[in-house]
Protein backbone atom coordinates (compact mmCIF):
# COMPACT_ATOMS: atom_id res chain seq x y z
CA UNK A 1 0.00 0.00 0.00
CA UNK A 2 1.62 3.58 -1.07
CA UNK A 3 1.31 5.52 1.94
CA UNK A 4 0.86 8.52 -0.55
CA UNK A 5 -2.53 7.27 -1.23
CA UNK A 6 -5.73 8.59 0.27
CA UNK A 7 -7.65 6.16 2.87
CA UNK A 8 -11.77 6.32 3.23
CA UNK A 9 -13.75 5.08 5.83
CA UNK A 10 -17.47 4.68 5.73
CA UNK A 11 -19.70 2.06 8.10
CA UNK A 12 -21.81 0.45 6.34
CA UNK A 13 -24.87 -1.51 7.38
CA UNK A 14 -24.81 -5.26 8.05
CA UNK A 15 -26.62 -6.19 5.06
CA UNK A 16 -23.81 -4.31 2.93
CA UNK A 17 -20.57 -5.83 4.58
CA UNK A 18 -22.48 -9.21 3.75
CA UNK A 19 -22.42 -8.54 0.44
CA UNK A 20 -18.90 -7.18 0.04
CA UNK A 21 -17.16 -10.13 2.02
CA UNK A 22 -19.50 -12.86 -0.08
CA UNK A 23 -17.96 -10.94 -3.42
CA UNK A 24 -14.27 -10.37 -3.10
CA UNK A 25 -13.49 -13.85 -3.49
CA UNK A 26 -10.16 -14.47 -0.44
CA UNK A 27 -10.63 -12.92 3.02
CA UNK A 28 -8.03 -12.74 5.31
CA UNK A 29 -9.39 -12.25 9.28
CA UNK A 30 -7.06 -11.06 11.69
CA UNK A 31 -7.24 -9.70 15.48
CA UNK A 32 -8.27 -6.17 15.41
CA UNK A 33 -5.44 -4.05 16.01
CA UNK A 34 -7.73 -1.62 17.99
CA UNK A 35 -9.09 -4.70 20.28
CA UNK A 36 -5.65 -5.83 21.01
CA UNK A 37 -4.08 -2.12 21.94
CA UNK A 38 -7.16 -1.20 24.01
CA UNK A 39 -8.02 -4.71 25.71
CA UNK A 40 -11.39 -4.10 26.53
CA UNK A 41 -13.07 -6.80 25.20
CA UNK A 42 -12.80 -10.43 25.55
CA UNK A 43 -10.18 -11.79 23.97
CA UNK A 44 -12.82 -14.29 21.86
CA UNK A 45 -13.97 -11.17 19.95
CA UNK A 46 -10.67 -9.78 19.00
CA UNK A 47 -10.29 -11.58 15.45
CA UNK A 48 -12.95 -9.81 13.44
CA UNK A 49 -11.03 -7.52 11.25
CA UNK A 50 -11.16 -8.62 7.35
CA UNK A 51 -8.36 -7.61 4.78
CA UNK A 52 -9.22 -8.11 0.96
CA UNK A 53 -6.69 -8.83 -1.72
CA UNK A 54 -5.74 -4.98 -2.25
CA UNK A 55 -4.40 -5.13 1.64
CA UNK A 56 -0.67 -5.12 1.62
CA UNK A 57 1.67 -8.49 1.93
CA UNK A 58 2.62 -7.71 5.29
CA UNK A 59 -0.75 -7.19 6.61
CA UNK A 60 -2.29 -10.02 4.88
CA UNK A 61 0.56 -12.49 6.40
CA UNK A 62 -0.21 -11.58 9.86
CA UNK A 63 -3.96 -12.57 9.12
CA UNK A 64 -5.15 -16.38 7.98
CA UNK A 65 -7.31 -17.47 4.49
CA UNK A 66 -11.09 -17.85 5.15
CA UNK A 67 -13.94 -18.36 2.70
CA UNK A 68 -16.42 -15.56 1.75
CA UNK A 69 -19.20 -18.04 3.61
CA UNK A 70 -17.04 -18.07 6.53
CA UNK A 71 -16.45 -14.22 6.47
CA UNK A 72 -20.37 -13.93 5.96
CA UNK A 73 -20.35 -16.40 9.41
CA UNK A 74 -17.95 -13.32 11.25
CA UNK A 75 -19.94 -10.57 9.80
CA UNK A 76 -23.49 -12.10 11.02
CA UNK A 77 -22.04 -12.86 14.53
CA UNK A 78 -20.60 -9.27 15.03
CA UNK A 79 -23.55 -7.55 14.10
CA UNK A 80 -25.40 -9.49 16.47
CA UNK A 81 -23.38 -8.52 19.50
CA UNK A 82 -23.46 -4.79 17.93
CA UNK A 83 -20.32 -4.57 16.56
CA UNK A 84 -20.38 -1.64 13.65
CA UNK A 85 -19.51 -2.41 10.45
CA UNK A 86 -16.38 0.08 8.89
CA UNK A 87 -15.02 -0.75 5.14
CA UNK A 88 -11.84 1.11 4.52
CA UNK A 89 -11.06 1.88 0.55
CA UNK A 90 -8.37 4.19 -1.41
CA UNK A 91 -9.75 7.15 -2.78
CA UNK A 92 -8.63 7.09 -6.47
CA UNK A 93 -10.97 4.44 -7.22
CA UNK A 94 -13.08 3.26 -4.31
CA UNK A 95 -12.08 -0.33 -4.32
CA UNK A 96 -12.12 -1.88 -0.69
CA UNK A 97 -8.95 -3.17 1.07
CA UNK A 98 -10.48 -4.06 4.66
CA UNK A 99 -13.40 -4.25 6.50
CA UNK A 100 -13.47 -3.97 10.26
CA UNK A 101 -16.55 -4.64 12.45
CA UNK A 102 -15.84 -2.33 15.11
CA UNK A 103 -16.62 -2.17 18.94
CA UNK A 104 -17.26 0.98 19.94
CA UNK A 105 -15.25 0.60 23.43
CA UNK A 106 -11.71 -0.04 21.79
CA UNK A 107 -12.30 1.28 18.11
CA UNK A 108 -9.87 4.20 17.78
CA UNK A 109 -11.32 6.10 15.06
CA UNK A 110 -14.93 5.74 16.25
CA UNK A 111 -14.01 6.93 19.90
CA UNK A 112 -12.45 9.77 18.32
CA UNK A 113 -14.75 11.08 16.24
CA UNK A 114 -17.60 10.63 19.73
CA UNK A 115 -15.35 12.09 22.40
CA UNK A 116 -14.72 15.14 19.61
CA UNK A 117 -18.03 15.69 18.39
CA UNK A 118 -16.25 15.84 15.37
CA UNK A 119 -17.62 13.47 12.31
CA UNK A 120 -16.05 15.26 9.43
CA UNK A 121 -13.25 12.57 8.70
CA UNK A 122 -16.08 9.85 8.95
CA UNK A 123 -17.81 9.62 5.62
CA UNK A 124 -21.71 9.08 5.16
CA UNK A 125 -23.36 6.33 2.99
CA UNK A 126 -26.40 6.75 1.43
CA UNK A 127 -28.39 4.51 3.93
CA UNK A 128 -30.16 6.75 6.91
CA UNK A 129 -32.06 4.96 9.66
CA UNK A 130 -35.95 6.49 9.11
CA UNK A 131 -38.67 5.90 12.11
CA UNK A 132 -42.24 5.10 10.83
CA UNK A 133 -43.64 8.14 13.63
CA UNK A 134 -47.20 5.45 13.22
CA UNK A 135 -45.31 2.40 15.07
CA UNK A 136 -43.23 4.25 16.86
CA UNK A 137 -44.49 4.24 20.60
CA UNK A 138 -41.68 6.59 21.60
CA UNK A 139 -40.07 3.72 24.23
CA UNK A 140 -36.62 5.24 23.64
CA UNK A 141 -34.50 2.01 23.18
CA UNK A 142 -33.22 3.40 19.96
CA UNK A 143 -31.57 6.22 22.22
CA UNK A 144 -29.14 3.60 23.83
CA UNK A 145 -28.07 1.59 21.22
CA UNK A 146 -27.09 4.82 19.00
CA UNK A 147 -23.68 5.22 19.39
CA UNK A 148 -23.49 8.14 17.72
CA UNK A 149 -26.34 9.85 19.55
CA UNK A 150 -28.09 10.37 16.57
CA UNK A 151 -31.58 9.59 18.35
CA UNK A 152 -33.27 11.85 19.90
CA UNK A 153 -36.61 11.68 22.09
CA UNK A 154 -38.16 15.42 22.58
CA UNK A 155 -41.85 15.06 23.98
CA UNK A 156 -42.54 11.60 23.07
CA UNK A 157 -41.32 12.02 19.57
CA UNK A 158 -38.34 10.90 17.99
CA UNK A 159 -35.86 12.93 15.94
CA UNK A 160 -33.04 12.02 14.27
CA UNK A 161 -29.92 14.17 14.06
CA UNK A 162 -28.82 13.50 10.24
CA UNK A 163 -25.40 14.42 10.07
CA UNK A 164 -24.90 11.80 13.21
CA UNK A 165 -26.72 9.24 11.35
CA UNK A 166 -24.40 7.03 9.64
CA UNK A 167 -26.67 3.70 8.55
CA UNK A 168 -24.89 1.41 10.64
CA UNK A 169 -28.10 -0.35 11.52
CA UNK A 170 -27.81 -0.45 15.12
CA UNK A 171 -30.92 1.06 15.82
CA UNK A 172 -33.21 -1.82 14.31
CA UNK A 173 -32.39 -4.35 16.49
CA UNK A 174 -33.49 -2.93 19.31
CA UNK A 175 -36.94 -1.21 18.60
CA UNK A 176 -39.48 -3.62 20.00
CA UNK A 177 -42.54 -2.07 17.49
CA UNK A 178 -40.27 -2.77 13.79
CA UNK A 179 -40.28 0.89 13.53
CA UNK A 180 -36.65 1.66 12.22
CA UNK A 181 -35.83 0.92 8.96
CA UNK A 182 -32.58 1.67 6.88
CA UNK A 183 -33.21 3.67 3.39
CA UNK A 184 -31.16 4.32 0.62
CA UNK A 185 -31.17 8.10 -0.26
CA UNK A 186 -29.15 8.84 -3.01
CA UNK A 187 -26.82 12.25 -2.78
CA UNK A 188 -26.78 12.31 1.13
CA UNK A 189 -23.46 10.50 0.89
CA UNK A 190 -20.95 8.21 -0.69
CA UNK A 191 -22.48 5.28 -2.17
CA UNK A 192 -21.17 1.54 -0.82
CA UNK A 193 -18.30 0.58 -2.76
CA UNK A 194 -17.66 -2.80 -4.88
CA UNK A 195 -15.43 -5.07 -5.47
Amino acid sequence: MDESEIVNRLIIPPEEAEKLVAQVGTVYLRECPCRLEVQECPREKWEVCMLFERASAKDRRQAKAISPEEAVRVVRATTERGDIHQVFYFDEDARPFELCNCCTCCCFPLREAKESGDYAEQLHCEYVATTDAELCIGCGLCLDSCFFEARQLEDGALSLIDERCFGCGRCIDSCPESAIRLETQPGRGVPVPSV
